[in-house]
């Protein structure tokens, strides 16, 4: 063995060779790690966290929290659908009415061959970001208010949803080169003035909804007043917005704890064999050494 590198580098090994042998050792270890990691999040309960947490909180319905009378409570968790006075409707889908929804469109050049000398660029073609002014929580029947920052409300990817493509020249395919990006009606121009000439062009699109009706569990304080009782944040950085009902969250976790426990044999079994296959190569490598 001889010393070159900072690692002991058998002879009469090529450098590829003596790589593979440490692209093996490093998935070993990656998958024994991924292995160990989802073992003890089974064991330990880790994904039910969540559910365990949320059942330590005192609970009320929207009806028990629009009666309550007494003084304001710092913690309370509350589930119900998300309401809104004047929900949003989606600029790309008039049907689709939201509680808060985004949408960013962005393209990027293609830095090989982009003629600027800073590529590569981007530029942003669409972004809409709206969040209904009037959000109640509701059982159907009752409503119950939310006075606290809407932003807090978390979104969720749109599925399903057609996505940007891009428009090129009216030209042979050899020749052709992107000029806008076509989503749904809307053409939106490229800023080629600024970019110059581009062979090809990336997009990138985020969509974003948090539809009206969605199920939530909500952690925050209960404020009463002569108006009416309504949700506040609470002091210490405690709300929490979760989608979903609390047998729903504790489901999921559930569920996520059962594929960690049946996932860590696998990677558990895998590590192995790449770890054997890796020892007898080390084993060959020794013996072409000696040679």
């Amino acid at each position: 063995m001889r010393y070159q590198w900072y690692q002991d580098v058998p002879r009469h090994v090529t450098r590829r060779e003596y790589q593979r042998l440490q692209w093996l050792n490093f998935c070993r270890l990656g998958l024994g790690g991924l292995a160990v990691a989802m073992a003890i999040a089974a064991i330990i309960g880790l994904p039910l966290q969540s559910a365990r947490q949320l059942e330590k909180i005192e609970s009320l319905t929207v009806e028990a929290a629009l009666a309550y009378t007494g003084e304001d409570l710092e913690q309370v968790k509350i589930e119900g659908f998300l309401v809104a006075a004047e929900p949003l409707t989606m600029p790309d889908e008039a049907s689709q009415s939201v509680i808060r929804g985004q949408i960013k469109i962005t393209a990027r050049d293609d830095a090989e061959s982009s003629d600027a000398e800073d590529a590569p660029q981007t530029a942003v073609l669409y972004e809409w970001a709206e969040t209904a002014e009037v959000v109640f929580l509701s059982d159907g029947d009752r409503r119950l208010p939310l006075t606290f920052d809407l932003s807090a409300l978390p979104l969720v990817d749109a599925v399903d949803t057609q996505s940007p493509t891009v428009v090129y020249t009216d030209e042979s395919s050899r020749i052709s080169r992107p000029v806008a990006v076509q989503y749904g009606d809307e053409t939106l121009p490229l800023p080629l003035a600024d970019w110059g000439e581009v062979d090809s062009v990336f997009v990138d699109f985020d969509r974003q909804i948090l539809p009206e009706g969605q199920s939530v569990v909500v952690v925050a304080g209960l404020e009463t007043t002569p108006q009416g009782n309504q949700i506040i944040d609470p002091l210490g950085d405690r709300l929490q917005v979760m989608l979903g009902t609390e047998a729903e969250i504790r489901s999921t976790g559930q569920q996520t704890r059962l594929m960690f426990a049946v996932l860590c044999v696998p990677f558990g079994i895998g590590s192995w064999l790449v770890g054997r296959s890796a020892h007898a190569l080390r084993r060959e490598f020794v013996q072409r050494s000696n040679q």
